[in-house]
């Protein structure tokens, strides 16, 4: 009775070395991929719902949150991209890819909402939340908490640098919608007319940062990958060159046993 192959890859896990099955990495794969369409179609829904809710009430309260989740709706789509390709090496190297689309989304979602945040701090307060934004909050939370905890778990697992950072978009626009509904119902928050304003300029600024680590150590990988595969290839080339030249000389007869 012979042994099945181990297609196990290694998983870091404080700094340990776990090993998860090839079908097991796919099944996780697979829960993800999912996960980022239904985060797809609720980002797109729910932005939809404040920018046309915005509208109707001639107001710019969850207007960046709007903003953030159709942004956030494009990075979905191209983690998800990145989720579909068939083998652990294509994962990896589209996993580069997303991370450097993803930093430049996060670097233009904090170019759109830092611009209108700090402009709204600066003019009198507008209409207070609606039952509308409340009720699109509540559901976003419930929603993207649940998605969060799977996606987060997931990427841990199969070592998605573009699934973990979508998680944290994810979470970003959790924090971005709770001054919406606790606004007008804690007395505390109550007095600062602007809280929403404040904490969405604090966590684009967070975006931005994060969006240029993520472009500057995804090019340094692929660069490194590129440079390790240039030398793999000349090496090859060499040993080729040295059989070839060894089959020649035994062809030729001026082969010399121990040279």
């Amino acid at each position: 009775m012979t042994n099945s192959p181990d297609f196990s890859i290694p998983v870091d896990n404080n700094s340990t070395s776990t090993p998860i099955s090839h079908e097991r990495f796919h099944r996780l794969r697979r829960i993800a991929f999912w996960s980022c369409i239904i985060s797809v179609v609720f980002d797109i829904a729910f932005g939809l719902t404040a920018f046309v809710n915005c509208m109707r009430t001639r107001s710019f309260v969850g207007f960046s949150y709007s903003v953030h989740a159709l942004m956030d709706s494009l990075c979905e789509s191209f983690v998800a991209w990145h989720l579909t390709a068939k083998s652990i090496d294509d994962v990896n190297r589209r996993d580069r890819l997303a991370c450097c689309v993803i930093g430049a989304l996060f670097i233009g979602s904090f170019l759109a909402i830092e611009t209108r945040a700090i402009q709204s701090m600066m003019l009198p307060p507008t209409v207070r939340p609606d039952m509308t934004v409340v009720i699109y909050s509540l559901i976003y939370i419930i929603v993207f908490t649940i998605l969060s905890i799977i996606k987060m778990t997931i990427s841990k697992q199969i070592k998605s640098t573009a699934l973990k950072f979508d998680t944290i978009n994810s979470i970003i626009g959790i924090i971005m919608v709770l001054p919406l509904i606790v606004w007008d119902r804690v007395v505390f928050i109550n007095k600062f007319t602007h809280i929403d304003d404040l904490v969405q300029v604090l966590m684009v600024l967070f975006l931005f940062v994060a969006g240029g680590k993520l472009i500057v150590d995804s090019i340094t990988i692929m660069n490194a990958d590129y440079a390790r595969n240039l030398r793999e290839k000349k090496l090859q080339k060499m040993l080729k060159e040295s059989d070839d030249n060894l089959l020649e000389r035994f062809n030729s007869g001026s082969y010399i046993v121990g040279t």
